[in-house]
Parts: C-alpha cells; sequence; structure tokens
C-alpha cells in the first residue's frame, strides 16, 4: 500500500467547492485500487506521490520550483489541452513550450478526461491516459427521489459565459432554470441535493473552438438517477452515448426541455440507463497504469 496525496490548485476558493465532485471521485478510485490517500491545496507532501489538479493555475515560479524539488509528482487535469494551450487561452502556452520542459520532464503521467488533452501531452513525451469518470460510492443516494417531489424544473450549476448566458436566456422563454454559479459557493452536498430534487439537470458546452461535453456532470447525475439534458457536442463522443438527451443546433432548446418535462416517465427510464451504464466505466486500470513505477 502506497501514500498518493492529491495537490488542488484552482482560481479561488468558490472554484474548488464547485469542482469537489472531481476531487472526491479520484480520492475514491485510488483508495479502491489501496492506496493511501490525502488531499491538500497547494501543498505538496515529500513522502507521496503528489497528483497535481489544476495544471493552468500553476505560476511559472510554482513549476520551476516542482521541477526542481525532490517531490514525485504526476498530474491529473479535467481541463481541455489542445493546440498547445489550456481551454484554447493563448497565456497557458508557455506550460507546453520550452519554459516548462523540466516540468513536463519530471513528470511521472498526465491523465485527463479528453482524448485531445492526453494525445497533446503524449506528444510532449508524457506518459498519458485517458480516464472516463465511472461509478463513486459516495454519490449514490441511499434513496432515489421520486417524480412527485422532483420540485425543481431544470437546473444547471456551473461557470456561465457568454454563450451558456444565450443558450439559458433562449431557454427560460419557456421554462425557468435554476441558476448555480461558483461565486454561489454551494458545496457538493447541497449541489447534489438540488439536483436529487431536479427534473433535468442541463449541460452546456462551450462555444467553438470548444467541440467537446464535459463526462463528469453526466456520470455524477447518472448516480442520483437525474435525467441530463445538453446541447449536442460538435464533435462526436461515443462514451456519453446513453448519459444524456440532446438538442441539436436546428432545434429550440426551450421547447425540447418542455416536452421532456412532460414525459417524467421517459426520463426516468433514460437516467436508469445512464445509472448501469457508468457502472459499466473503468476508471481503475488506466489510473493503477499511470501510477505504475518506470525507469
Amino acid at each position: 500500500m502506497s501514500r498518493v496525496h492529491i495537490v488542488v490548485f484552482d482560481r479561488t476558493p468558490q472554484w474548488t467547492i464547485m469542482k469537489e465532485d472531481i476531487y472526491t471521485s479520484l480520492l475514491h478510485w485510488l483508495t479502491q485500487i489501496g492506496h493511501v490517500v490525502t488531499i491538500e491545496t497547494r501543498s505538496f507532501e515529500p513522502n507521496a506521490l503528489n497528483i497535481i489538479i489544476g495544471l493552468q493555475y500553476l505560476t511559472p515560479q510554482e513549476i520551476d520550483d516542482i521541477a526542481a524539488s525532490p517531490y514525485e509528482f504526476g498530474v491529473f487535469d479535467v481541463e481541455y489541452i489542445a493546440a498547445g494551450m489550456v481551454n484554447f487561452k493563448p497565456e497557458t502556452s508557455w506550460l507546453f513550450a520550452e519554459r516548462s520542459r523540466k516540468f513536463r520532464d519530471r513528470c511521472r503521467f498526465f491523465l485527463s478526461y479528453f482524448e485531445e488533452s492526453v494525445r497533446e501531452m503524449a506528444r510532449l513525451g508524457v506518459f498519458s491516459r485517458q480516464i472516463m469518470p465511472g461509478y463513486v460510492k459516495t454519490f449514490e443516494p441511499e434513496s432515489v427521489i421520486a417524480e412527485h417531489d422532483r420540485t425543481i424544473d431544470l437546473y444547471f450549476f456551473g461557470n456561465v459565459d457568454a454563450h451558456r448566458a444565450a443558450v439559458l436566456e433562449r431557454i427560460e422563454k419557456t421554462v425557468p432554470v435554476l441558476v448555480q454559479t461558483p461565486s454561489q459557493a454551494t458545496p457538493l452536498f447541497l449541489r447534489n441535493a438540488r439536483a436529487a430534487r431536479s427534473k433535468i439537470v442541463l449541460s452546456l458546452g462551450r462555444a467553438l473552438p470548444f467541440t467537446h461535453i464535459g463526462p463528469m456532470r453526466l456520470v455524477e447525475m447518472a448516480h442520483l438517477r437525474t435525467f441530463v439534458l445538453s446541447e449536442a457536442p460538435a464533435v462526436a463522443q461515443p462514451d456519453l452515448d446513453g448519459l444524456c438527451g440532446y438538442w441539436s443546433a436546428a432545434e429550440d432548446p426551450g421547447e425540447v426541455a418542455r416536452a421532456w418535462l412532460f414525459d417524467p416517465e421517459r426520463r426516468r427510464a433514460r437516467a436508469e440507463a445512464a445509472f448501469e451504464r457508468i457502472k459499466a466505466f473503468d476508471p481503475l486500470t488506466p489510473l493503477s497504469e499511470a501510477l505504475e513505477p518506470r525507469p
């Protein structure tokens, strides 16, 4: 049994709270494969394998210090890395340039939800694996809330950029939406309690050049047997098949949401099927492979 330490970097404490599901699930999977796991913000452990989450929030000085330190470390990142940037932000390009080569050379592994991110880091010489989030015991409630007790029609939690604000405005012309942003600092237990009594949880993408939908929200909501309605990704993501319903670019998302609201049995069946599907996902194998010692 070895010691693993999760090190969280984020922009603010409110954002850290918004991403509790990411840290909680990783801790759960690491424990499942036999590790003693601890977690802290911006603080490394000398006698553990440190897993950094939040690569883009590291400063150049922190990157240099980590590269020069005796710490063993790898990176688990849930943002989208492509074209030598995190989330297409030019200000992050230094992380993938010569400036950070020593950090990458010392990085034992890289894990990501996204195939494109894995390809990018592998191209730079880092041992990389894609991990699809799966079942987490602590996410599954003791009982599932019945339809007549689901008093929230539509619920969205997450950052609201210009693209998402426009989508929400379209939907709210037809159906009211409860919106929760990181500034409201809602802990995981309360957010999931709201999601559990929601008829529909919304999943929103981002404007081009983003083409993907993040999987964690869909997987987490499947535990609650809450139906997720999402805008369709611009590029097919087969891993997400069966985890949500979509509206197409040609459809009015508000009208699609209203149709789903009036079909509770169909929502229930889709949510139950999504839960069965996520139980078949295997996050443990790529995680184990990443943590294996390598010369």
